[in-house]
């Protein structure tokens, strides 16, 4: 079995972007918000937010613009990370001025990628 250092390198290189995250709810269960754990490379390039900027942080603390988009991302994750399961969707980001496609799965509750 390799160590897990060669799937970081992996996912690190990887030419898709990748970003770890664990969902927030509010007091009623509902998604509000979403932390940034880890990111790659290519998730910096496409979307312009560099990893030192977001580790730990959430998602409307370095982007508060997500909230005027709309699409509702959070709640979109948010689905994904308490329900499990994957998605796939391509959506246009207005504040970001650009179209993604997005693959998303939650490998534990309140988590997704």
């Amino acid at each position: 079995m390799r160590d897990t250092s060669f799937y970081k390198h992996l996912i690190q290189s990887a030419p898709f972007g990748y970003a770890h995250h664990r969902i927030i709810l509010d007091s009623h269960g509902d998604p509000v918000d979403y932390e940034f754990l880890e990111v790659n490379s290519s998730f910096e390039k496409l979307t312009g937010f560099k990893a030192a900027d977001l580790m730990n942080r959430t998602i409307k603390e370095v982007f508060p613009e997500i909230t005027n988009d709309e699409f509702n991302w959070i709640a979109f994750y948010g689905d994904v990370a308490l329900n499990g399961g994957e998605k796939e969707i391509e959506q246009y980001s207005q504040p970001l001025h650009c179209w993604y496609k997005v693959q998303v799965y939650s490998p534990e509750k309140y988590f997704f990628i």
